[in-house]
């Protein structure tokens, strides 16, 4: 391999070396091992530890990746490519200290919730009796509203995260590196102590006695991602509730920015892990069609009150999720929001039963939650923590947000192009020449389909006058929440809205489907949808509507 292409990097005990690259950039790294003693030291990127292994394996980054690498007791890297930024921290890295201390804290939480679940039979028997079968609609969360139709109970329950700050702090990265640091704890996370898979003795064991495995280590919390616009879980415009699971790998790798939380298997089928290098995920998703929560506040706060009914049924039945927790990542903080006392966090506090609110970067904020929550009479006021930003946090501008809602879309639709586009060079890594993180590249295929049979929805208008401009006496007639059938056979506007876009492929209410002697006929017309189930509907796929025929 070429000095050149090649350089060496020897990373001290607690240090950071922070790397940013720019269009066209990709570098790739691996351990190198100690001659005398053969150890390979530390190293992780935002918690995901780079592993050695005897093939020599090399970790790879594009994108326009901005990542650090860190370690606690030092290591060597080498690293092949060129990054136009790149450079070891002047000191030692005192966030990482702040975050490993949080980690702690919400370890000690996840233990008792599981300690509660294991000496409390009861608790048990009333999870196992909830029935989370029936299609319901979730309760409203507005101020002093209450509801015995909420599945939330207290019990048994693990930390509750909430991270917010400004644009560009690195909340996104904050959360990957507490969930990585979950599944990558020792604690053994079952709900009876003692508990272990067994399995038969294989035919050549004489005595014929089981065997015992060892019962999987690690949390499994679920990352909840209420920013439709950065971490946007498949592609820009949705929310998502993204349950954690330790395959195909135990944590969440950040090879391409385009993936922050990993790929779901809808897109690229079932990933093996020995090829893939992201985490394979399968997040409860709704549409928001919006990259910004704040143009409909309404609409977004009903989403908010949906998503937070999924993850209730979600955990009532998934004990070591409910046990590991919730870690959410919130819109960047705007100077607007303290005008109206930051009331969409209040609200997603209350949905979501935020226990913990960590302030990433903002001390106005942290003063500002900080009273509003000491005059908090419920006994719920969640605790507010202040950590500092990390120095290697970067400014991004709007350029580069476009860049990477463009490069997630095309990775939905595509998969992931090969690190190095040409033949890579015989001196390059093995892997180079794959798609990045492993992920394959797709053949999306095209179809055609009538107008007339898809029944396509937006909510409210681009634009509503303002009430002032409305006669004396008149209302609204459309609401912010209302749903309108688009009618693009008949309308012109409503067919230029679609050419182009991306519609997201909802699955139908299902209090609405029919089925059998109930099924919609030419005498009996199907039920037009409700408005608020609609909304509610998890995503199954999206559609790119690339070319429109009128006959």
């Amino acid at each position: 391999m070429d000095e050149a292409s090649t350089r060496r990097v020897q990373l001290p005990p607690r240090s950071e070396y922070r790397i940013e690259l720019d269009a066209g950039e990709y570098v790739a790294i691996r351990f190198v091992s100690d001659p005398i003693s053969g150890h390979y030291g530390d190293a992780e990127v935002f918690g995901a530890p780079i592993v050695a292994g005897s093939n020599e394996r090399w970790y790879t980054f594009g994108n326009e990746a901005k990542f650090a690498i860190t370690s606690w007791g030092g290591a060597e890297l080498e690293i092949y490519g060129a990054a136009s930024t790149e450079y070891m921290a002047d000191e030692p890295s005192h966030t990482y200290t702040y975050y490993a201390n949080l980690h702690l804290n919400l370890e000690r939480a996840r233990i008792r919730a599981r300690e509660q679940l294991r000496t409390d039979p009861s608790l048990l028997q009333t999870l196992d009796a909830v029935d989370v079968s029936e299609p319901a609609k979730p309760m409203s969360y507005e101020q002093g509203v209450e509801s015995d139709a909420d599945l939330y109970r207290a019990a048994g329950q693990g930390p509750r995260v909430m991270v917010v700050g400004p644009e560009s702090a690195g909340k996104t990265s904050l959360i990957k590196y507490l969930a990585n640091y979950a599944m990558r704890s020792p604690a053994v996370a079952s709900v009876r102590e003692g508990e272990s898979k067994r399995v038969k003795a294989e035919e050549s064991d004489e005595d014929g006695e089981e065997k015992t495995m060892s019962e999987i280590t690690g949390w499994w919390p679920m990352i909840v991602t209420l920013d439709p616009a950065e971490g946007a879980v498949p592609v820009p415009g949705c929310i998502s509730a993204i349950p954690l699971t330790p395959t195909p790998i135990t944590w969440l790798p950040s090879p391409s920015p385009a993936l922050p939380y990993g790929v779901t298997p809808q897109t690229t089928g079932a990933l093996p892990p020995s090829v893939s290098t992201v985490h394979s995920v399968m997040p409860m998703t709704l549409w928001v069609g919006k990259e910004n929560m704040r143009e409909n506040e309404r609409h977004s706060r009903r989403l908010v009150d949906w998503l937070a009914y999924y993850v209730e049924k979600r955990l009532v039945k998934d004990l070591r999720a409910r046990m590991s927790g919730l870690l959410l990542d919130m819109p960047g903080i705007i100077t607007a929001d303290a005008r109206t006392r930051y009331e969409f966090i209040q609200y997603c506090v209350r949905a979501f039963k935020i226990d913990t609110i960590v302030v990433l970067g903002h001390e106005k904020l942290n003063l500002e939650l900080t009273r509003i929550y000491a005059n908090d009479t419920s006994g719920h006021a969640p605790s507010i923590v202040k950590v500092p930003r990390s120095g290697g946090a970067v400014e991004v501008d709007e350029v580069y947000k476009q860049k990477l809602h463009d490069l997630q879309i095309r990775s939905y639709f595509y998969g992931m192009s090969p690190v190095i586009p040409q033949e890579p060079e015989k001196s390059a890594p093995a892997g180079l020449d794959e798609p990045l993180g492993g992920v394959p590249v797709l053949n999306p295929y095209s179809f055609t389909i009538p107008l007339d049979l898809l029944s396509i929805y937006r909510v409210g208008q681009d634009r509503v006058a303002p009430s002032s401009a409305l006669p004396i006496g008149a209302e609204r007639t459309l609401s912010e929440m209302q749903v309108v059938k688009l009618d693009p056979v008949n309308s012109p506007s409503d067919l230029s809205l679609l050419l182009h876009s991306v519609l997201a492929l909802i699955e139908p209410p299902a209090a609405l489907e029919h089925h059998g002697e109930n099924a919609a006929s030419e005498e009996t017309p199907a039920k037009e949808y409700n408005d608020d189930e609609l909304l509610g509907s998890t995503l199954l796929g999206f559609i790119h509507m690339f070319v429109l025929f009128l006959y």
